[in-house]
């Protein structure tokens, strides 16, 4: 990847509507050449997938809180995560060091909702021992770009 590519995604990554006739402007080669270095980022893998970003309070999902999860020693972690992504309410899920097993970013409407995904959902799954729940009071930065 070298320094074209990499302006490349970072203007997909601010917009990924960018034209391809926009993409050659910023970058200098022709509208085909972008075509061909955008249809190899997605084939190699680098850009992963194209979506919309939408607004969680725009669907009335206002509250955003990261659980701490811990699980018993014997617990089919396999069984666990495969769950957890079934959940709509979950965003992301990740596997961490520390205390505690896994970080769970959840997006509910409120804390009814959030009281209700806890009870009804996750502490019933398999093998959960333990959580630990920290809401967002408020975010000053989320973003899905990454450095480039």
């Amino acid at each position: 990847m070298n320094e074209t590519d990499r302006k490349i995604l970072s203007l997909l990554q601010d917009n990924n509507k960018t034209s391809m006739t926009t993409l050659a402007e910023h970058t200098g080669l022709s509208v085909s050449a972008v075509n061909d270095r955008v249809r190899k980022l997605q084939s190699n893998g680098t850009i992963i997938e194209n979506c919309a970003i939408v607004d969680p309070e725009a669907l009335g999902l206002g509250l955003l809180a990261f659980l701490f999860i811990d699980l018993h020693q014997n617990t089919d972690e396999e069984a666990f995560i495969q769950q957890m992504k079934r959940f709509a309410e979950v965003q992301e899920l990740h596997h961490v060091t520390g205390q505690h097993n896994y970080m769970a970013k959840v997006r509910v409407k409120n804390t009814k909702g959030l009281q209700s995904f806890l009870s009804q959902k996750l502490k019933r799954q398999q093998g959960v021992a333990q959580t630990e729940t920290l809401i967002v009071l408020q975010s000053e930065k989320e973003t899905t770009a990454l450095p480039t």
